[in-house]
């Protein structure tokens, strides 16, 4: 197992996924308590029954663990270790899909006011502007803001570095923000208390859910900004290509999960595209 988490972080998986593969893969072989050479689709279906049954999870959660599975001994058939891969046989676990509703005009306002510090408010500027991943938000620096040019180098999953755009809102805020700052951190957001650390995911996490109590609106997280920036440029006539170019993702698919297209627009392209 060890040599499989050493490929995946080379591939550029992030520490927490890395975390993920490792627990998973560590409970399994320890439930079933067998050499991997002798693990068949049956026990691995039974631990994911009982797994189910015994934690409660949702269909989503389960579907991951068996991506793992697919991962960790799709990779040992592939280097010979195994002569079968017995999570080939595992179908996809159906899970329920729930419509993510990005956050409308009128709750960005609302948070932006409730914003009572100088960072809270760069921050969520930040978050809507660029629609970055909090771990790719927490790992900029000063540096990485091209204040004259509007834009950001990130660092995305599988160490890929894509770029992605300020607007002159989010710009604003942000310099006054960094022009506030007393500390020599080199970090882009940092704690608010000395030694002034480096916000960290839980972190930015609670900054938000801290803004949503304020305001009285619900999931208020980083992944949602992100979301709601992508759904209101694509209503709003970019290109979905493009889009996905911004947001860093591999596939189409994944982009058109993200978005919640309007339908006023959906109306409005019918006619234009339907016209004579």
């Amino acid at each position: 197992m060890g040599t499989f988490l050493v490929r995946k972080r080379v591939e550029g998986r992030s520490e927490r996924t890395l975390g993920l593969y490792n627990l998973h893969l560590r409970r399994m072989l320890q439930c079933l308590n067998k050499p991997v050479q002798e693990i068949t689709e049956g026990d691995l279906f039974l631990y994911i029954e009982r797994y189910k049954r015994q934690r409660q999870v949702s269909g989503v959660y389960l579907d991951s663990i068996r991506l793992v599975f697919s991962s960790f001994f799709g990779w040992l058939n592939a280097k010979g270790y195994i002569r079968k891969n017995p999570a080939a046989g595992l179908d996809p676990i159906k899970t329920e899909k729930r419509i993510k509703k990005p956050l409308s005009d009128i709750e960005l306002e609302k948070l932006r006011r409730k914003c009572g510090l100088e960072r809270d408010l760069a921050l969520v500027e930040f978050l809507y502007s660029t629609g970055v991943r909090v771990s790719e938000l927490v790992a900029l620096n000063r540096q990485d803001i091209d204040f004259a040019n509007m834009d950001v180098i990130v660092y995305g999953k599988g160490a890929k570095e894509r770029e992605t755009y300020l607007t002159a809102a989010s710009c604003m805020h942000l310099k006054e923000y960094l022009d506030s700052r007393r500390d020599d951190n080199e970090a882009l957001f940092v704690s608010l208390r000395a030694p002034h650390k480096r916000l960290t995911v839980s972190g930015v996490e609670e900054i938000l859910r801290r803004l949503g109590r304020c305001t009285g609106i619900e999931k208020v997280h980083p992944h949602r900004f992100r979301r709601t920036m992508a759904t209101n440029i694509l209503n709003k006539g970019m290109p979905i290509e493009e889009v996905k170019e911004i947001l860093g993702h591999v596939k189409l698919d994944t982009t058109m999960i993200y978005c919640q297209v309007g339908r006023e627009n959906v109306k409005h392209s019918h006619r234009k595209y339907m016209s004579a």
